[in-house]
Formats: C-alpha cells, sequence, structure tokens
C-alpha cells in the first residue's frame, strides 16, 4: 500500500509560477544526516530557486568569470555520481584534524551578516545550513528542503568566512 511508486512530472510540463515560487517554510529547517536512512542511499540533487545572488554580501558573492561558475557546476557534477552516504564519509584534515569533507553547521556559528541576511531570506527557521568544502578556503552553503536529498545553494564563500575556523 505504501510502496506506490511516485510519478515525476516533466518540468516542462509544470505551470511558470511554480517554477518560480519560493520554497513553502513549512519544508524548511530538515537537515538529512549519515543516520537518515531515507537519504543516504539516494544520489543529491540540486535546486536553484534560493540562490542569493547579492554580491555586496560581506564575503563577496558568486563568481562572475566563467571559470568559477564552470569549477562550482564541475563540482556538483562530481557530487552527483555519488550518493549522499558517500558524501557524508568524505574526510579532509590531517591526523590531528581529521573530520567530515561535507557537513551541516549550526546557523549560530555563522557570522552575524549571514545569520542576518538569513531573516531577510525569510529561512531563518533552518536550524542547521549544509556546506561543501571545496578547497582549502572555498565553501558553497546551502539548505535541504522538500524530499530531503535536494540542495539548495544559498552561497558562495571564495574566501571562508561566513564560518571561520576557530584558533585550536
Amino acid at each position: 500500500m505504501g510502496n506506490k511508486k511516485q510519478r515525476r512530472v516533466p518540468v516542462a510540463a509544470l505551470p511558470a509560477e511554480v517554477l518560480t515560487r519560493r520554497v513553502p517554510r513549512k519544508l524548511h529547517g530538515v537537515v538529512p544526516g549519515p543516520d537518515d536512512p531515507t537519504v543516504a542511499n539516494r544520489k543529491p540533487a540540486w535546486g536553484l530557486s534560493l540562490i542569493d545572488d547579492d554580491n555586496s554580501l560581506p564575503w563577496g558573492g558568486w563568481p562572475e568569470d566563467r571559470g568559477g561558475l564552470i569549477k562550482i557546476m564541475a563540482f556538483l557534477q562530481e557530487m552527483e555520481k555519488l550518493t549522499w552516504a558517500e558524501i557524508w564519509a568524505q574526510l579532509t584534515g590531517g591526523n590531528s584534524r581529521r573530520g567530515p569533507k561535507h557537513k551541516s553547521i549550526p546557523v549560530e556559528h555563522l557570522i552575524k551578516s549571514a545569520q542576518d541576511r538569513l531573516t531577510t531570506l525569510d529561512l531563518d527557521d533552518h536550524p542547521e545550513l549544509f556546506r561543501f568544502r571545496l578547497g582549502s578556503l572555498e565553501r558553497l552553503w546551502g539548505v535541504f528542503v522538500g524530499g530531503h536529498h535536494i540542495f539548495y545553494p544559498l552561497w558562495w564563500d571564495a574566501a571562508h568566512q561566513i564560518c571561520p575556523s576557530r584558533e585550536r
């Protein structure tokens, strides 16, 4: 009874107002993790309707050059080949600082201007944001909504400013 396969509707068949609509608040705030069996074995998907394109933010904004955007797209294409469990299992750092490469970060750990921006974007009901680490400094920040395996990028942080590392 509960095993009915959901039928997918082609994007071309969706009305324009559905494609441009913001995500309903009731779907905000869910951050899946490695222990979530409904998500772990699924491949990621991306939603682009929540991208914050304000490049005047304190941490900069999205790359304005083609090369920067291609780097982000290539990274996301590589992530699409993996399951969320494989993404969460990736580690970074040396022996003394080994930890998850891609992870959820509590909103209260973000700089104040990022927290304020979430309020402006009506996304302040997310207790955590998820961030992908692309390099030593570069981070792609976003949220999960809806099907929980769908990541919505919000910000590009080229200089690791949204959540700076704490001194150890």
